[in-house]
């Protein structure tokens, strides 16, 4: 499937027969640990490099999500792949090769960000954007401790490898798949003058303030939750998350709460909403989508795609009655 020409592909191409890596060959990638969950400003290099927009990953499957970056540019729609390397002792050993899909974000147009506003109406942001969208992959994390994962990527006549260290946890502190959220009394549109106060979209969207996530569960109403601060997000590949989340208003929600919580308090940058302490956040954006009951089905950590959350909502809508 990937050629093996270049350098660092053709290194591991002995070893990978027997399916065991020396350590030596890959101490240098694999030094890194717990990189961020989106890198701002990477060291500068020739070499393609993975810009991780997951952070938390955990013992069992993981939506790995990242961008590729080449020469200052995110690739898009390249052939990728994934392996997850066993760390153990002096060797690396190669536990399984997992195949990535890209998505392409639904809120890019010609290079250009479309921002959507509380009516419906389609904005265009002048500036052009290279973050057309996310690979995703699904990784098996078998136990904790540290794994390498190499990332193969083909784009035209073009194959390259970067490779990088990660920790898997045992449990996480956000509240995880199968676990009750916190019952939150999130501050919502009544609670302010100014919505931009809890709010630092330009316009705000009053539908995403209506409802505490302590009502809708009480409520048995099912939960679209966006931790996300769009005026502040610095990261390359932070993404357009609450404009995403806006497009699935106008045929869910009727049947869904939609709520957007800012990281930061009254824009301070310097403390947390009480909600996002509640949480137990570490990283932004985040996206929950919860049951009727209060727990969490599904969770997406940084740039998420409407593909990928409305399939999780439709999971639950079909477990909601009426």
């Amino acid at each position: 499937m990937w050629n093996s020409e270049r350098e660092g592909r053709a290194r591991l191409r002995p070893s990978l027969a027997s399916g065991v890596v020396t350590l030596g060959l890959l101490a240098v990638c694999f030094a890194q640990r717990d990189r961020p969950a989106a890198q701002l400003a990477p060291p500068a290099t020739d070499r393609l490099q993975v810009l991780l927009t997951t952070s938390e990953l955990l013992v069992g499957q993981n939506r790995l999500a990242f961008g590729l970056l080449k020469d200052g540019k995110l690739l898009a729609d390249a052939r990728v792949a994934v392996r997850v390397y066993a760390i153990e002792g002096e060797d690396a050993r190669l536990v399984a090769e997992t195949p990535v899909r890209y998505h392409r974000l639904e809120t890019i147009e010609g290079g250009k960000r479309i921002h959507i506003h509380p009516d419906g109406a389609r904005h265009v942001h002048g500036d052009a954007t290279d973050v057309q969208g996310i690979y995703v992959a699904q990784v098996v994390f078998p136990r904790a401790g540290t794994w390498g994962l190499e990332v193969l990527a083909q784009w035209g006549n073009a194959v390259e490898s970067a490779r990088l260290s990660v920790s898997a946890v045992a449990a996480s502190p956000t509240p995880m798949v199968g676990t009750p959220v916190p019952r939150s009394r999130n501050r919502i549109a009544s609670d302010v003058r100014e919505l931009q106060q809890i709010d630092s979209s330009d316009p705000p969207d009053p539908r995403l303030h209506q409802t505490r996530i302590a009502d809708a569960i009480a409520q048995g109403k099912p939960q679209v939750i966006v931790f996300a601060t769009p005026k502040y997000c610095a990261s390359r590949v932070c993404g357009p998350v609450v404009d995403v989340v806006r497009t699935l208003i106008p045929v869910y929600g009727d049947r869904v709460v939609f709520i957007h919580e800012e990281i930061w308090e009254s824009g301070s940058l310097q403390k947390f909403s009480p909600t996002v302490e509640e949480w137990n956040l570490r990283s932004e954006p985040w996206i929950f989508v919860v049951d009727g009951q209060g727990i969490v089905r599904a969770r997406f950590e940084g740039l998420t795609t409407r593909r990928e959350l409305e399939a999780a909502l439709r999971l639950v809508l079909r477990g909601t009655p009426g």
